[in-house]
């Protein structure tokens, strides 16, 4: 008997519901999914790890599950490497050692989900575990080809990469098969949509009628855009308390905050941002930042000619219409 056939079969073919809870700092677009489960049983061998790859068409996510009988835990992979190194023959006899498993890909390729609000979602789950170790024989082997056939024919669903990952679960004798089959259907549910993160932003406004705008450093993430100062929600703040926090590591300033200007959904390719922005009032002329490459007051023009980040043009065009003096 093999758990992860056992697991898989009882999914294959069934659509269910799911009821997921927010765990901040991030959510979901929606908190109650409707899942349709397609797939096979692959056979232990090459033949199982090519055949894969013709299956993921046409779909929203991709779960591979398969045993780790020495596991304790339920291991989500985070990475397949470009190596075989089978401690045993697999099911069609082959023993291969130190082989790669396509002679064309990188020696790494990095799970397609996204790893932190995948982390977030189970971190309070004992029975769960990130690995970087997937092994080297037949799983790995797998989730490497799906990954590299994702990474080289560029297979994208709503302008992100195919979501994938592989689940190595453990004998049912450490987490039952309940548990187990609960935690795939949960996954499923998470990776089908994309991440949504809360983020506060301070509209700071001096004497004179000019905006606080922050360039985001050009070694970093979305590196050179111009945004408002702020950042994420953390579990168990208040907008209010997350912009305070905020600005107080960002600027080295105690910041009052004032009413809600106005709030943006925005939809990257990978995530969604919720932002809200809020008034900020200050006396104070000068900020050093620990955070941006850049920090400066402008007007209405000069604002409208600064390359924001995409989240923030239309609020930022909005509020130049009405005269930053208004705020």
């Amino acid at each position: 008997m093999n758990p992860s056939k056992q697991l898989v079969e009882k999914l294959l073919s069934t659509t269910y519901s799911s009821k997921l809870d927010s765990n901040p700092p991030y959510s979901f677009e929606d908190h109650n999914v409707d899942v349709s489960v397609k797939g096979e049983i692959l056979s232990v061998d090459e033949q199982g790890s090519r055949y894969s790859i013709g299956c993921i068409s046409g779909v929203d996510a991709v779960i591979h599950v398969g045993l780790n009988e020495n596991a304790e835990k339920i291991r989500i992979e985070m990475c397949a490497v470009n190596e075989n190194n089978f401690r045993i023959p697999d099911n069609s006899g082959r023993h291969l050692v130190d082989t790669l498993v396509e002679s064309s890909g990188l020696p790494l390729l990095h799970t397609t989900i996204h790893r932190p609000s995948i982390e977030n979602a189970f971190s309070d789950l004992e029975y769960v575990e990130i690995s970087e170790d997937c092994g080297r024989f037949v799983c790995n082997e797998t989730y490497y080809r799906t990954l590299h056939h994702i990474e080289s024919k560029s297979v994208q669903v709503r302008g992100r990469p195919l979501p994938a990952v592989f689940i190595h679960i453990p004998p049912f004798s450490h987490v039952d098969e309940n548990t187990q089959l609960d935690f795939l259907k949960r996954m499923a549910a998470i990776i089908v949509q994309k991440p949504c993160m809360d983020v506060v932003g301070a509209v700071i406004c001096n004497s004179e009628g000019h905006i606080l705008a922050c360039q985001r450093s050009h070694a970093g993430v979305m590196g050179g855009y111009w945004e408002f100062p702020g950042g994420k929600v953390n579990p168990d703040e208040t907008l209010h308390d997350a912009l305070i926090r905020e600005i107080r590591e960002e600027l080295n300033h105690e910041l009052e905050v004032g009413e809600l200007l106005g709030t943006i959904r925005h939809e990257y390719g990978s995530m969604i941002v919720n932002l809200s922005f809020f008034s900020c009032k200050t006396q104070k002329n000068e900020f050093t930042s620990n955070a941006h490459e850049e920090c400066r007051w402008v007007s209405e023009d000069e604002a409208i000619s600064l390359d924001w980040l995409p989240a923030d043009v239309d609020f930022i065009n909005e509020l130049a219409e009405k005269g930053f003096s208004n705020i």
